[in-house]
């Protein structure tokens, strides 16, 4: 005799299956925009500052050769994550969080020729000056007005920085930089 045809349960299907996960899948995404809003776009992050040369006219030269928005108060001021504005040698500018800044060798320090280590939370900014042979001259101005003139190893394929913007991840060479400025 044969077997009546039994009813399979729909969930042991392949669109049951597959509706199982799209489920979960909703679920879990759901889960984590409420969790963490501002990893998702439009969420409560500053804009990222990306601007052309410097002689656009919206900065004005600051003290010690660097440079400085006229026109809004710093990002720690107005209640934003502390961020790093890094300045190309082309003169554009990014601004990118500071908690997730790193040099791609000694994370969170500089390393200069000297033996002498600095870590950024002391530094207030680091101008990149003259190109040697893979060495690259830095004035490093600390947060307590110091000033330490040194170099740096440039030929390596680890000298350079990156982070995040609100974009999303940023990263540049030695080579192409002209300053960076920590604003707490």
């Amino acid at each position: 005799m044969a077997e009546p045809d039994k009813k399979q349960n729909f969930w042991t299907t392949l669109p049951g299956v597959l509706t199982g996960l799209a489920a979960l899948l909703t679920a879990v995404t759901g889960f984590l925009v409420v969790m963490h809003p501002r990893d998702v776009a439009g969420g409560k992050e500053g804009p990222a500052v990306v601007a052309g040369p410097l002689d656009s006219g919206t900065r004005a030269p600051a003290a010690g050769g660097g440079t400085a928005t006229s026109s809004s108060p710093s990002p720690a001021k107005q209640g934003q994550k502390p961020t790093v504005l890094v300045t190309g040698k082309d003169g554009t500018q990014t601004t990118v969080f500071l908690d997730g800044f790193k040099h791609w060798f000694t994370d969170e320090m500089i390393n200069l020729m000297s033996g002498q280590s600095i870590p950024f939370d002391k530094i207030k900014s680091i101008d990149f000056l003259t190109t040697h042979d893979y060495q690259r001259d830095v004035k490093v101005t600390l947060v307590d007005g110091r000033v330490v003139d040194g170099r740096i190893e440039t030929g390596l394929s680890e000298d350079g920085f990156k982070g995040e913007s609100d974009l999303g991840p940023f990263s540049i060479s030695v080579a192409n930089l002209r300053q960076i400025t920590f604003e707490r």
